[in-house]
């Protein structure tokens, strides 16, 4: 299995990856709820997360054979980012006024408990549902532990599936922080991995 880079005209495969693995998580699942159009909304919205990755040259990973994919933030970049105006319009654009605030509400409650030290952030791994259980994940996840232990820098993720917490404490992170989001909506655990210092 080889885990590279993805190029920059790939956003439509990082979004379709990211869709299917990712449509299940209790935040997808609370923001873009059940509906005729929730398959196409969510292409939309992880096709634009992944463009937005790509074109700040942010670190976009593939599966060799597109199964799975990961989106990170490095210390020197910021992980914030930003979707336009026509992008925004187009993943909520049908939805109440309520649940575009909602989406907003949400960014910005993650954002204040981001941890302040330089750190590679993970804003979106998944593997496709029918291929999970193969080594994909670990394998993407480990691609950038590696770069970061080698610079003795930390990671951090959050999650709000409680099954995923044991994957990532495999992979040396802990949980630091329990959340439920906005007060009333999917709980969410902020997990933190110091560096290991290479063999």
């Amino acid at each position: 299995m080889e885990i590279r880079l993805a190029r920059p005209g790939e956003a439509n495969v990082l979004g379709a990856i990211l869709a299917d693995a990712l449509g299940e998580d209790p935040i997808f699942r609370w923001l873009i709820p059940a509906g005729p159009r929730r398959d196409r909304r969510l292409l939309m919205f992880f096709t634009a997360m992944s463009s937005s990755y790509l074109h700040a040259g942010k670190a976009a990973y593939l599966v060799d054979d597109d199964a799975g994919a990961a989106l990170w933030s490095d210390p020197g970049t910021t992980w914030r980012l930003q979707l336009d105006l026509s992008q925004i319009r187009a993943v909520f654009g049908s939805f109440t006024l309520r649940r575009v605030v909602r989406g907003a509400r949400t960014h910005l409650d993650l954002e204040k408990r981001h941890p302040t030290e330089p750190h590679w952030y993970l804003g979106f791994l998944g593997v496709r549902e029918a291929l999970r259980d193969r080594g994909r994940g670990s394998a993407l996840l480990g691609e950038v532990l590696t770069r970061a232990d080698n610079a003795m820098a930390p990671a951090y993720v959050e999650s709000a599936n409680e099954r995923n917490l044991a994957f990532y404490q495999r992979h040396g992170f802990e949980v630091v922080e329990e959340f439920t989001l906005l007060g009333k909506g999917p709980r969410v655990w902020g997990m933190w991995r110091n560096a290991v210092m290479p063999p």
